[in-house]
This record gives structure tokens, sequence and C-alpha cells, in this order.
């Protein structure tokens, strides 16, 4: 009976360790297989830039396709590398989850604008002032036309797309942004034929908020159209031109 107890405490012993060894640290069962994949895109609802299948399909290009394999077998740190190279991508953690699944979740980037510069160039910008491709990507952005280029779109006009952006009431209501040979910046509305002069790439916020505080209470009582442009180029000042 004494050598009993020893035995079976060893046997015992050697199949939790057995059991150890093909479980992951966080309890996956290392010796089954991947039996599915969930995709949480981060930023992405508004504008559809990331999708499943486009992340399914770069992993399969890759040699990576998750589908059926043995969960030994994926290789997560590929898996993120290779999905970050996308553009519109900027970051991915892909990690297994306790029943086998892979679980990978990204954070699209998200354009602010689209540039449509004088010289021919044509590519969205995000928040961060990173270059991203327009060809096979339409998204629902202020489109920024006239004498405007990489360097100044993602440099000191940044500002004033990222205010837009993050504003609801402008959001719905800039269609264009020009930037005139002068460097003077103009809006062009969704709502009504004004042209809106900001003047100078400088104190945005300061011009929209006077801006947008003529809309509530002076626009309102005078109607849209009366004037062809409305500038607050000018400090203080809301400038206003008839319409011939």
């Amino acid at each position: 009976m004494k050598k009993v107890l020893p035995i079976t405490f060893s046997v015992l012993l050697l199949a939790y360790m057995v059991y150890g060894i093909v479980l992951s640290h966080d309890g996956t069962d290392m010796s089954g297989v991947c039996k599915g994949v969930s995709l949480y895109v981060r930023d992405s609802l508004e504008y559809g830039t990331v999708s499943r299948t486009m992340v399914m399909d770069m992993l399969k290009d890759n040699g990576l396709d998750p589908t059926g394999k043995p969960v030994g077998k994926l290789y997560l740190d590929s898996m993120e590398h290779v999905l970050c190279s996308h553009p519109f991508i900027r970051t991915a953690e892909c990690f297994l989850t306790s029943d086998a699944r892979l679980r990978i979740d990204i954070t699209s980037k998200m354009p602010v604008a689209r540039v449509r510069g004088s010289l021919g160039q044509d590519f969205y910008i995000d928040e961060y002032g990173s270059i991203l491709p327009c060809r096979g990507v339409a998204v629902n952005v202020p489109v920024v036309t006239g004498n405007v280029n990489r360097k100044t779109a993602s440099g000191t006009l940044l500002e004033l797309l990222n205010i837009i952006a993050a504003d609801e009431f402008w959001k719905a209501q800039v269609e264009q942004i020009n930037v005139t040979a002068r460097g003077q910046v103009q809006l062009v509305p969704r709502v009504g034929a004004q042209i809106l002069e900001l003047g100078s790439m400088e104190d945005f916020r300061g011009k929209l908020d006077r801006l947008k505080h003529f809309y509530d209470k002076g626009l309102g009582d005078i109607g849209w159209n009366k004037y062809s442009s409305i500038s607050v180029a000018y400090k203080g000042q809301v400038v206003c031109k008839k319409r011939k």
C-alpha cells in the first residue's frame, strides 16, 4: 500500500505536466485546431475602410489563413505584421481565446479629408497627417482643392481638417476646402451658395467659432443666400458681401 501511493501520485503529476504542455499560458488548448475568427475593428464603422473579407484575404495571401489549422501553428506575430502593412490599418492585435478562436482587434486609420491639389495630387489624409491612398476607396469626407500639397495638408492645414472632422455641425456643413494661390483658405458649404472666407492658415478654431455664432444668430433671420461670401479672415470681424 505504501508503494501504490507514491506511484499513483507520480502518474497524476506526469499527467498534469503533459496537460500543461498542450495549454497556453492563458489556458487555451494548444493541441486542437482553430475554431473560428472573431474580428473587431475600432473606428471604422462610419467609413468601412477595413472589412472582414479584406483581413482574411490578406492572411490567406500570406500563407497565414487560420482556418482549420492547429492552434499551436498559428503565427500571431506574423499576422499582426502583415495586417499592419495595410495603409488603412493603424494597429492589429492577434490572440487566442480560451475556446480556441482567433481574435483580431484592429484600429483603422480615419481619413479626415481627400486632397486633390492643383498639381494632380490625389490622396486621403488621416487625423495624424498620414497620407493614405484613395484608389479603390470611397470615403465621404471634405475635399481639399487648390494650392495644397502633402506638406501643407499634413502641416498647417491639418488643424482645420481635424476641427471639422470632430465637430458635428462643421462635419455636416463643409463640402470643400479650397486654398487659393496666395494661401488663403475658403470653405464651400453643402447648404447655401456663399463662400466662407477663413483667410490665412491661423486661428482656425477662433474663426470657425465666430462663423458658427453668425450662422446661429444672423443667417437664420437674414436668409442663407443673401450673401455671396462671408469672411472671418480678420480677428473680431464678420464681413459679408451681398449677392448682386
